[in-house]
């Protein structure tokens, strides 16, 4: 799926079949502002990052798009039989993870983290975002689409440059977003990532 792909079901729902009331650059930025809002709702990506510690160092710097690390493991075994064991006292900071050690050599540290949607600028770059949550992307855009056009129909504006569809007013717009914003929230709880039970070390 691509940028262009969901301008054009976002436009499906709002039953503008090109751009009209709004431009392709407004949602465009509808859109960079929903993808970026995803992990607070807890629909994330997941990824298993693993590296190397260097000797006397504590901060390894994070990838990009990191919202949160939630695991910590030290291989104990070897490179062909990893022992992967559960690293504790660890800290997340500022794109960063501290190490609750000081490293003497080279070993393999395992880190399970939160990461954003990657925001693209460009109709052609694949999001990775998967298909069967873009229905979440597209309709939070439509839920703030609509709000634009309640902004816009409290404002001074006129309709000069377009075809005022109907006898618009802001309580038929309010009663579309709040239609809107119930779907949205059905998918929202459809589409969270629920997170993996964690023990509690109560002794660290």
């Amino acid at each position: 799926m691509t940028r262009d792909e969901i301008r054009v079901r976002v436009r499906d729902y709002l039953y503008e079949s090109s751009a009209d009331l709004w431009s392709d650059a407004q949602i465009n930025r509808l859109y960079e502002e929903e993808t970026r809002s995803l992990p607070e709702k807890d629909v994330y990506l997941e990824e298993l990052w693993t590296t190397s510690t260097v000797a006397d160092q504590i901060d390894y710097t994070l990838p990009d798009g990191t919202v949160k690390v939630e695991l910590v493991e030290r291989n104990y075994g070897t490179s062909t039989k990893p022992d992967w064991g559960e690293l504790s006292g660890w800290d997340n900071y500022s794109g960063a993870l501290y190490l609750p050690y000081t490293p003497t050599d080279v070993e393999s540290i395992r880190i399970h983290i939160k990461k954003r949607f990657t925001v693209v600028t460009d109709d052609v770059t694949a999001l990775d975002l998967p298909d069967e949550k873009t229905e979440l992307l597209v309709w939070g855009i439509v839920v703030r689409a609509y709000q634009m056009l309640i902004g816009y129909l409290r404002g001074s504006v006129s309709w000069d440059s377009v075809t005022k569809p109907g006898d618009v007013a802001i309580t038929s717009v309010g009663n579309w977003l709040r239609d809107a914003r119930d779907h949205y929230r059905e998918l929202t709880h459809q589409f969270q990532t629920t997170p993996k039970p964690r023990e509690i070390n109560l002794t660290s």
